[in-house]
């Protein structure tokens, strides 16, 4: 006789292989972490947002350039700093433009303009989720 025993095992839904039903109440959350010169990117609103990638793809660093005073414009970042969000995307800007010699800074400029655009349309679809507020109506009876 071998050493396995004839029991039925049976899989509660935790374990290690277990595949999630809707009944879970278990999700798991990730969110990125980025550096401080991607969270000094503004949130912009989307024609601006394609305007200065173009501008970045055309002339590598000008649209990064411009970005930089909207940040003092009122366009608000991850950082909350508004002179700090400019003071990065002016450094950014400066470097993706003394980079470009090499092609670096080109490749760069071109990825930071998708990620005005990205950005600007998360923070479009974060603005629409928000609830309308509902007055409530007092239950005192005159």
């Amino acid at each position: 006789m071998s050493g396995r025993s004839n029991r039925l095992s049976v899989n509660t839904g935790h374990g290690r292989n277990s595949v999630p039903t809707e009944d879970d109440d278990m999700f798991e959350v990730t969110t990125e972490k980025h550096g401080s010169l991607y969270n000094a990117i503004p949130y912009m609103p989307l024609p601006l947002a394609v305007i200065l990638c173009i501008l970045n793809i055309v002339v590598p660093g000008l649209g990064t350039f411009i970005s930089s005073w909207a940040c003092l414009c009122g366009c608000k970042t991850k950082l909350g700093k508004p002179a700090t969000a400019f003071g990065l995307n002016m450094l950014s800007a400066l470097l993706q433009m003394v980079s470009f010699v090499v092609i670096v800074g080109w490749v760069w400029s071109i990825l930071w303009g998708m990620n005005f655009v990205q950005i600007a349309t998360q923070s479009e679809h974060e603005t629409s989720k928000t609830p309308y507020y509902v007055r409530r109506q007092s239950s005192v009876v005159e």
